[in-house]
């Protein structure tokens, strides 16, 4: 982590896709280098609650957001989308799940925008998360176009200075199958989806 985080110093791109889901945790690196620039909520995608412990000195990509937390500069960070119970949070972490995100969005918005502490927004996204995407960590119960949504809504209310997006479909032989090849291909037409939506917005890929 540590010397990633060192390559990122000279890292300019501000949308960063990072592959498989099981490399979530590179988001927290990333995370860090917007942290040293003044206060952050963080929000994130993901049909997983990644608070799980680790020995210490370990980071994975299911306890990456235990040290998230740890960074003075984040004031909040709000998962959306978790899948099953959740169960006691880290101080600064508060989980939605998809039924009660969906709820809150569409019927008050304010007690969300309340949520989000004054500071700029760092958004991770795992395509877990999303009910019509296959991934190696399986599916959630977000549609794409209510994270759209979102993510106008957002934007129009908070400064977006980073991205990532983790979640992509490997395939499990040399070469993808037929039907790997499809589902990688719905994978990508979020991702250039995401592309065009921050460039068109004029929001981020463009911010110095």
């Amino acid at each position: 982590m540590a010397i990633v985080a060192e390559r990122l110093k000279t890292f300019p791109a501000k949308l960063v896709f990072m592959g498989s889901g099981t490399f979530h945790h590179l988001a927290l690196p990333l995370i860090a280098r917007q942290a040293t620039k003044g206060p952050l909520n963080v929000l994130i995608f993901d049909r997983h609650l990644d608070c799980f412990s680790v020995p210490e000195g370990f980071v994975s990509c299911g306890s990456w957001i235990q040290e998230v937390v740890k960074l003075p500069a984040v004031r909040r960070v709000v998962v959306i989308g978790i899948a099953g119970k959740i169960l006691s949070l880290p101080a600064k972490v508060f989980a939605l799940t998809a039924q009660s995100w969906r709820s809150m969005f569409t019927r008050a918005k304010n007690y969300f925008e309340a949520l989000l502490s004054p500071g700029n927004i760092y958004l991770s996204i795992d395509k877990d998360v999303f009910s019509t995407i296959t991934t190696d960590w399986g599916a959630g119960e977000v549609s794409v176009g209510e994270v759209f949504a979102f993510l106008r809504w957002c934007v129009a209310r908070r400064r977006l200075v980073g991205v990532d997006v983790c979640g992509e479909l490997v395939p499990r032989g040399l070469w993808p199958t037929v039907e790997e090849r499809k589902l990688i291909a719905r994978n990508e037409r979020i991702n250039l989806a995401l592309c065009w939506f921050f460039r068109h917005r004029n929001r981020l890929l463009l911010q110095r």
